[in-house]
């Protein structure tokens, strides 16, 4: 079968290699149909991710067809369409047996720790399989489920609900994902980031405002949308100790900060800040079962998966897509590579 490696930094090679074969009862066969790429595969095209080195097939955002199944598979049959939760955890922990693999500490995703999906053919386990709903004829479309999840996550993190307002530094993939959850849940969305394209996109999805993050008045205007209290719920999507730091600033008091992108370097964030306004600090990190929810709210016609998908790329293209995801030009938000 066909796979796309990225064989040396910044080079994309197309494969042959093995398919992978029925070994355990709850194995399932997918042929896949579509693989989004995320910012961690970037990272590793780029040689800038800290242990993903190549050469390497990444991919984790995927769907397919079931086209074979163990003996012991009871919930699907060959031609159901899925989705596929990459996370797993070593299923023994507390964090496991609490339903949270995603905070394992052998936590594992699929095209990062192990081999990916971007390939013709992927092997899953059962459980981690989640078939679409019929609304879904876009078979393609199933791949961006996985960061809709984080979106769902970062949402439950910050227990939005009803009625609040929400900021979101980052209106890339994530930001926008994080958008889209809160929507569903009857939040409202602010939206920041460096680029007008992305604001542009945010504001017709539904985003209440959208702001440079250069803005001399961009606390000002947050506040006087917000009753002059600040947001319910901030969230830095991006992952910089300066947004951090903007997060505590502007979020309200008793209100929720949510840190979703990532990043090691200090920040100034001082214990009384967090005390004063008695505010919550969570961290979010991939998704913890929430597929499910993702697929019922796009049952329910609440969510469009389609909302997160700008380019796609057959596979002989597939390096003009890491491309593009490295340069991110104009209108870009998130590419697919098509099988």
């Amino acid at each position: 079968m066909k796979a796309v490696e990225i064989s040396e930094t910044r080079q994309i090679s197309i494969i042959e290699k093995p398919e992978p074969q029925i070994t355990e009862s709850n194995d399932i066969i997918v042929k896949i149909k579509a693989v989004s790429i995320c910012g961690t595969d970037v990272h590793t095209f780029q040689g800038e991710h800290p242990f993903v080195k190549p050469p390497v097939v990444v991919g984790h955002e995927c769907s397919g067809e079931v086209v074979a199944c163990g003996a012991g598979v009871t919930k699907f049959k060959a031609g159901d369409h899925v989705a596929i939760d990459p996370v797993f955890g070593c299923g023994s922990c507390r964090a496991c047996k609490s339903g949270r693999a995603n905070a394992c500490a052998d936590v594992k995703c699929r095209g990062v720790h192990v081999q990916g999906a971007m390939q013709e053919y992927f092997k899953i386990r059962e459980c981690d399989v989640h078939k679409l709903p019929s609304s879904v004829t876009d078979l393609a479309l199933g791949a961006v489920v996985e960061p809709m999840g984080i979106g769902a996550q970062a949402c439950w993190r910050g227990n939005v609900s009803e009625g609040q307002v929400v900021v979101v530094f980052g209106a890339g993939p994530i930001g926008i994902a994080v958008m889209l959850n809160a929507h569903c849940l009857g939040a409202s969305c602010i939206l920041i980031d460096m680029k007008e394209d992305r604001l542009e996109r945010a504001r017709q999805l539904g985003a209440v405002a959208a702001y440079s993050a250069t803005d001399p008045e961009l606390k000002d205007k947050i506040l006087a949308q917000t009753d002059g209290e600040g947001p319910h719920v901030t969230c830095d999507a991006v992952g910089h100790p300066a947004i951090f730091e903007q997060c505590i600033d502007l979020v309200a008091p008793a209100g929720t900060v949510v840190l979703l992108g990532m990043d090691g370097r200090p920040n100034n964030v001082t214990e009384l800040q967090i005390f004063k306004k008695e505010m919550t600090v969570v961290g979010s990190r991939m998704n913890s079962n929430m597929f499910p929810i993702i697929l019922d709210r796009v049952a329910q016609g609440k969510m469009n998966l389609n909302d997160m998908v700008s380019h796609r790329f057959t596979t002989d293209k597939a390096s003009d897509a890491f491309k593009m995801a490295v340069e991110k030009p104009e209108g870009f938000l998130k590419a697919m590579v098509t099988f």
